[in-house]
């Protein structure tokens, strides 16, 4: 009997035994899981280090056309006019740009569109960005065969969406509305970002555009800003929003158009804020690690005005008055205005918004019109 008690104590004990050493097991498996999961939320919340981000603001003349590149990732902003185009071209392939992620058109006029369209015959396109408008003109027209035998569809980005380029992103700030008189109003503007760098490109968007952009209340603060139209007009307002530590211009050498304008380079002088500019200094180039912005040359500080427009544009605006207005309301072709450059059908309903100062009526061949620089109003379409 003696001997089985002790079996049977025996048993007892090593069955406790195997059931602390189970428990035990388990406990530890308890504990380790934790510590698992945590180190996986540490690892999650570290944030991606940034990136660089390259932005060319190429020498096209009287135009824009801008190379953005972050990480292997390309993206053209508008090509110049069309005695650029070829330059455009040559300059992505000597960038070794095989494909582009983004071809970006701010709007349709011809010193932004013509290069545009030499890169699409000559680099694959992943998404092409345009503005939400159609026109009737010979380099639109074009556009469109180029688009139609690439079989792609234009995107219309809306102001507040966001793409990635790389490790950069840009964000959508304009148009807020389409409709404008003046096309230019309608450009498609962004804000570009690598980390704490922003880089302001509005396109040719003017006074009427950046009172619409102020009164939405976007975010446009950045540290670069491309001046809107290659130096025309900007409202103080508007700069002072932005607050750049640099600017850029992009325009041609003695251009007809008075380019940069006396006032606005008053206003950056008076901001002393550095200034480069393409028709002193070719292409400009600038460089991003995310906190700092460097640049392969330095500030050209040129303040001085373009030699015509110091006025405001009122020599243009007297010769074409000069050269076309050549009718009257009851017996004119078309009606101009020579402010904008458009071309509008006398029953236009914008000719009744057009103010008297900035009317030409005009009887005569509708191509001398366009060869001088005018375009057909996207209403009516002359």
């Amino acid at each position: 009997m003696i001997k089985y008690k002790w079996k049977h104590l025996l048993t007892v004990l090593l069955l406790l035994s195997l059931c602390f050493t189970g428990c035990n097991t388990q406990e530890a498996d308890r504990t380790e899981a934790p510590s698992s999961q945590q180190q996986n939320v540490v690892e999650t919340s570290n944030p991606q280090k940034t990136g660089s981000l390259t932005v060319q603001y190429l020498d096209v003349g009287q135009g824009n056309a801008i190379l953005a590149e972050s990480e292997g990732h390309y993206m053209l902003i508008d090509g110049g006019a069309r005695e650029s185009s070829s330059f455009v071209v040559s300059y992505l392939k000597e960038q070794k740009v095989e494909k582009l992620d983004y071809l970006l058109i701010s709007h349709f006029d011809e010193d932004h569109l013509a290069g545009a369209i030499g890169a699409l015959h000559n680099f694959p396109v992943d998404t092409l960005l345009t503005p939400d408008y159609e026109t009737d003109s010979a380099i639109y027209r074009s556009y469109e065969k180029a688009v139609n035998e690439k079989s792609y569809e234009a995107v219309h980005p809306k102001v507040g969406e966001k793409y990635t380029l790389g490790s950069a992103e840009f964000r959508i700030i304009s148009p807020v509305s389409y409709g404008h008189e003046d096309e230019n109003q309608d450009s498609v503007g962004m804000i570009l970002e690598n980390g704490e760098n922003r880089f302001f490109i509005g396109g040719d968007i003017g006074l009427e555009s950046e009172k619409e952009i102020l009164a939405a209340g976007t975010d446009i603060q950045a540290d670069v800003m491309l001046m809107n139209h290659h130096g025309s007009h900007v409202s103080r307002e508007f700069f002072e929003q932005v607050a750049p530590s640099y600017c850029v211009i992009s325009c041609g050498a003695d251009n007809s158009y008075g380019h940069p304008r006396k006032d606005t380079m008053s206003l950056i002088k008076e901001k002393k804020t550095p200034v480069f500019r393409t028709d002193k200094q070719g292409t400009v180039i600038l460089h991003s690690d995310g906190s700092q912005i460097s640049s392969e040359q330095q500030p050209c500080q040129d303040y001085t005005p373009g030699q015509r427009g110091n006025s405001g544009g009122q020599d243009d605006k007297n010769e074409s008055l000069e050269l076309f207005n050549n009718s009257d309301a009851e017996h004119c072709d078309y009606v101009l205005n020579v402010h904008t450059k458009k071309i509008h059908k006398p029953d236009c309903g914008s000719v009744r918004q057009m103010g008297e100062k900035n009317r030409a009526y005009y009887k005569g061949d509708l191509q001398m019109l366009k060869d001088n620089g005018y375009t057909g109003c996207g209403s009516c379409n002359p």
